[in-house]
């Protein structure tokens, strides 16, 4: 049975996480948990939601909270694994089961998030991959990143296994890129030039290194 585990590291957005709950419980069709990864010093803004189950610890930022959850997922028995924002709003009504549906069994999908016109539509920045990918792997989000070239990394596994883009699945990403949100703290943070550039090296690193021959190794085994 399909069982969907939905990863979303969140900080300081309770407000993002509600309407991202409320997307899901309308356009989500096959079973599902959202699981949210919140810092133990950001706990008292967030609200008890429908379907949600929180992680919460240090703070460890979206690579590591994004592998915490996978972890969970394989613990739990979920099948699939979908790795959102807690910026993104799904609209596209079983945006879930089409992606699940188009894979067997490994691969990366992904659809529309509104900004390819900015990055380019080969660019996975949210997916949906079997959990069986983070069994192999040992992680689903490099570890050496922080935050950002987590969708450069996905695009190499897909490129790898089954990489399959669904232009028709719209799960917009509401991001100050856009101006469909503030420039608020977490953008700053995240987007922090050194940080980017440690972590466009660390990727780089992985790409160019064994790190990407192991896990083309690991994806390959029957």
């Amino acid at each position: 049975m399909i069982k969907l585990a939905i990863a979303v590291p969140t900080r300081g957005r309770p407000h993002n996480l509600l309407r991202l709950a409320n997307a899901l419980k309308e356009t989500c069709t096959v079973e599902y948990q959202l699981f949210a990864r919140i810092d133990n010093d950001d706990t008292s803004s967030y609200m008890e939601l429908e379907n949600t189950t929180y992680l919460v610890g240090p703070r460890i930022f979206y690579a590591k909270s994004v592998n915490e959850i996978a972890h969970r997922a394989l613990e739990d028995g979920f099948t699939h694994i979908a790795i959102l924002g807690d910026d993104v709003l799904p609209e596209t009504k079983g945006w879930d089961k089409t992606m699940i549906d188009s894979l067997s069994n490994l691969g990366v999908a992904y659809g529309s998030d509104g900004l390819e016109h900015l990055h380019g539509q080969d660019l996975p920045t949210h997916v949906v991959v079997p959990i069986e990918m983070y069994k192999r792997l040992g992680w689903i989000a490099l570890p050496t990143l922080r935050h950002l070239f987590c969708d450069n990394v996905w695009r190499e596994l897909g490129k790898m296994t089954n990489f399959i883009y669904h232009p028709q699945v719209k799960l917009s990403h509401l991001h100050r890129w856009n101006q469909k949100a503030p420039d608020d703290e977490i953008y700053q943070q995240a987007n922090d030039k050194r940080k980017r550039e440690q972590d466009k090296k660390a990727f780089e690193t992985w790409k160019n290194g064994k790190g990407l021959q192991i896990a083309k190794k690991a994806l390959s085994q029957q």
